[in-house]
């Protein structure tokens, strides 16, 4: 039944007159230093189709994000991996190769499971900031931060770090989906959900995909779900 509602919100129209996607009446977000672990393994991605998303490095060379920031003008097909540039931490990189999701469909951003990009870059940004994927579905309840370099606040590492998995499971024939109540709004798409391990190591347990108008709601593909080779 949760589910159903989140997947209704996401889905419905606004419920503000002025509705931001991702963010409610309280602003629960807060900047976080953009040097320090876990946060300088998130930075910019941006292609030359104009899109302006969030990435995480969870290798050397490699870039995990969302694949609805990776489409063409006309929607019609995922740029070039060369038209990619990934920037953190004062430094910047090319992708060189690009994989998305099975079937993802670049024009009706689904289904959500697929909605997720691995790409490869020309430099190693990753040597001693990359962040760890998840290998095992996340619990409901689990402790989460969203950080991510959003369009309402430039040049800002912001970060709701009081957030959760309120759900996770199938979510229609949109797949099998992470439901958290992480604030996130424009530019936020392909931030990563971080958690902490078992033994107190940081790790990803979802990325990014899809936001309530006027709520901090949103979807995240599973992490243990992207393959990274």
């Amino acid at each position: 039944m949760l589910r159903a509602a989140i997947l209704a919100l996401l889905l419905a129209g606004p419920a503000m007159a002025q509705p931001v996607p991702g963010l409610g009446s309280v602003d629960t977000r807060r900047p976080v230093p953009a040097d320090r672990v876990p946060w300088n393994a998130v930075g910019e991605v941006e292609t030359t189709a104009g899109n302006r998303c969030t990435g995480t490095l969870v290798g050397a060379r490699t870039m995990v994000t969302a694949a609805h920031c990776l489409v063409t003008e006309d929607a019609g097909a995922l740029v070039p991996a060369a038209s990619i540039t990934f920037r953190v931490g004062g430094r910047s990189a090319r992708g060189v190769s690009l994989r998305s999701g099975p079937n993802f469909d670049t024009r009706q951003e689904a289904p959500w499971r697929a909605d997720w990009a691995v790409v490869t870059l020309d430099a190693p940004l990753g040597t001693g900031r990359a962040i760890r994927m998840g290998q095992e579905p996340p619990r409901e309840g689990l402790a989460l931060a969203l950080p991510a370099w959003q369009h309402d606040r430039p040049g800002e590492l912001l970060a709701d770090l009081a957030c959760r998995v309120v759900v996770f499971g199938t979510f229609g024939s949109q797949g099998v989906m992470v439901g958290h109540n992480c604030a996130g709004t424009s530019g936020s798409s392909g931030a990563p959900l971080i958690a902490r391990g078992e033994d107190g190591s940081y790790v990803v347990v979802g990325i990014q995909t899809k936001a309530a108008l006027g709520r901090p709601l949103g979807v995240a593909v599973p992490a243990f779900t992207i393959p990274l080779r």
